[in-house]
């Protein structure tokens, strides 16, 4: 019995850790993407969102965020600013899906971990995780312009998968993460950090009523590399944490047990 008490504590408290651990590790690749509009030498613009890496230099975002440097590459600078380390980089437009709401962004001088995309099934109910920087927390915290462009590490929002929808001819994902501006660009995760979605917007209801965001589906995103020739690394195997595992070894056992 206290071999079985000890084995429930050691599974519960490994099971918590290690599914933090999975969502801290997706986090360091997240980024703040920075758009800056100069006219005359003169700061006319500025307007910020979240992304996530897919391969080492390379970030995924909302087509909506780094519009303006779409249509206008020589007075919009595009900026990247990890959630580690002291330094911000410049960064370029390489493919842009205004229809999917997706762009690719290419920068230099630093190397992210990249994020795994899930490609298996999902069902609704399911815990989902959304990491970004909305704007109402820069808002209440920030103290100066430089803040916005200071490395932080994501702001971290908990929910669930209420279902999938068909927006604009594109598929989405409808779920109940806390997201606002500023997230837009920023990857929804499952429970083991695998990115599910790209959060792009949320609902406006009347007074009282519940808010829900909506996230540019993984079919979605995976068209988007395919299109854009960008390799990226993808798991359809479901989400099994520690505390899964150790359950299939101990039923297992008692199976054993049973049949011998």
């Amino acid at each position: 019995m206290i071999r079985l008490l000890l084995l429930l504590a050691l599974t519960f408290g490994l099971a918590s850790s290690a599914s933090a651990d999975d969502i801290a590790a997706t986090g360091r690749g997240v980024v703040r993407v920075v758009t800056i509009a100069v006219v005359d030498d003169q700061v006319v613009g500025f307007g910020h969102g979240s992304g996530f890496a897919i391969a080492p230099n390379r970030i995924v975002t909302n087509a909506h965020v780094v519009d303006l440097a779409e249509r206008y590459p020589d007075n919009v600078v595009v900026g990247i600013v990890p959630t580690e380390g002291s330094k911000s980089y410049q960064g370029k437009v390489i493919a842009y899906d205004s229809q999917r709401d997706l762009a690719l962004i290419e920068f230099t001088g630093a190397r992210l971990p990249p994020s795994a995309l899930y490609t298996g099934p999902m069902t609704e109910g399911d815990p989902v995780v959304s990491l970004g920087f909305p704007g109402n927390v820069d808002l209440a915290t920030a103290r100066s312009a430089a803040d916005y462009i200071r490395p932080m590490t994501p702001v971290r929002s908990e929910g669930v998968l209420s279902g999938r929808r068909v927006l604009s001819s594109v598929e989405v994902l409808l779920h109940t993460a806390s997201i606002a501006r500023g997230n837009s660009g920023g990857p929804l995760l499952d429970r083991c950090g695998r990115v599910i979605g790209v959060n792009s917007a949320i609902t406006r209801g009347e007074e009282g009523d519940s808010t829900f965001g909506f996230a540019i589906a993984d079919t979605e995103l995976a068209g988007f590399l395919h299109d854009a020739k960008q390799p990226y690394a993808s798991i359809g195997t479901g989400c099994t944490s520690i505390e899964d595992r150790l359950r299939q070894d101990a039923d297992a056992d008692a199976k054993a047990t049973a049949d011998a």
